[in-house]
């Protein structure tokens, strides 16, 4: 039983020798470069299935093996100076709230401090999106002042969203 799909690997089973024999599936790819053999296909022993030598040998097992290495470096960039991130990120979210709160008692800097949160807001992210980075250390910095604003734009958020 063969179900010829261009270019695609094709499962075939194999059937026992030996009643004590275990099977095995063998993938098989039809040959689509114009050479032709005995029976159209090319058994490439390196893919056998359950050897353990080239387990990753279709396209789809490259593209997940590719995607799967990726998501992991996010992951270890993610995990790496954490401490140092969630502390910015929560005195943001109190700069935020002490912002709100202590210039908001009195009601004439409102329009005024707003005009600089704002202002500082935009800085950074000019500084992080539009930027280019001038060494690493320049960056790095540029990457925590982004955390320290984003907590802050989250606390001026929350703090704004409080009933009266």
């Amino acid at each position: 039983m063969a179900v010829f799909v261009c270019s695609s690997p094709i499962l075939l089973y194999n059937p026992p020798i030996r009643p004590h024999q275990r099977s095995s599936i063998v993938t098989r790819t039809l040959r689509t470069d114009g050479a032709s053999s005995s029976n159209g296909f090319s058994e490439d022993p390196v893919r056998r299935r359950g050897s353990g030598n080239n387990p990753i040998s279709t396209r789809l097992g490259q593209l997940l093996e590719a995607r799967r290495i990726d998501l992991l470096e996010r992951f270890r960039e993610t995990r790496r100076n954490l401490p140092l991130k969630v502390f910015l990120l929560l005195l943001g979210f109190y700069s935020g709230n002490a912002l709100a709160t202590v210039l908001g008692q009195t009601g004439d800097w409102d329009v005024l401090v707003g005009a600089i949160v704002v202002a500082v807001i935009e800085g950074i992210g000019f500084l992080m999106y539009k930027m280019p980075p001038v060494t690493e250390k320049l960056r790095f910095l540029v990457k925590m002042l982004n955390y320290w604003k984003v907590g802050l734009s989250f606390g001026l958020f929350v703090d704004g969203s409080k009933e009266p």
